[in-house]
């Protein structure tokens, strides 16, 4: 089986530099968390005081990859902010889910502990 590398070298020049373009405009993307935070004008520091967690810890988070939703969904509802997702299935009418931020917030995770008691 050839490897994603040997495969990718048999494409053209140009598909080659869209692949490259188009990986790093999803990275790119993937690191919205800093941008988020910037625009609303709030420190690293601040945000950190603001989760409980050391501002390192977001200083990592703004650097990965990928981020869990419900880090993001605690991390917009201290910025202030709210997140909606639309899911789209074929032949099928768009799926809303709005003020995710809420499901993941600690009193609504408490509460919802103490509904299984």
């Amino acid at each position: 089986m050839k490897s994603y590398q040997e495969k990718r070298k048999q494409f053209s020049p140009e598909a080659q530099k869209r692949i490259t373009d188009r990986a790093q405009e999803i990275k790119d993307e993937l690191h919205i968390l800093k941008a988020i935070r910037e625009i609303t004008g709030m420190s690293q520091e601040v945000l950190a005081e603001r989760l409980e967690v050391g501002q390192s810890y977001i200083s990592r988070l703004e650097r990965r990859d990928n981020i869990t939703l419900a880090t993001l969904a605690n991390i917009i509802r201290v910025l202030g902010g709210s997140i909606e997702i639309t899911i789209h299935l074929p032949e099928r009418e768009p799926v809303k889910f709005s003020h995710l931020e809420a499901l993941f917030a600690p009193d609504a995770q408490h509460d919802d502990q103490k509904e299984r008691e």
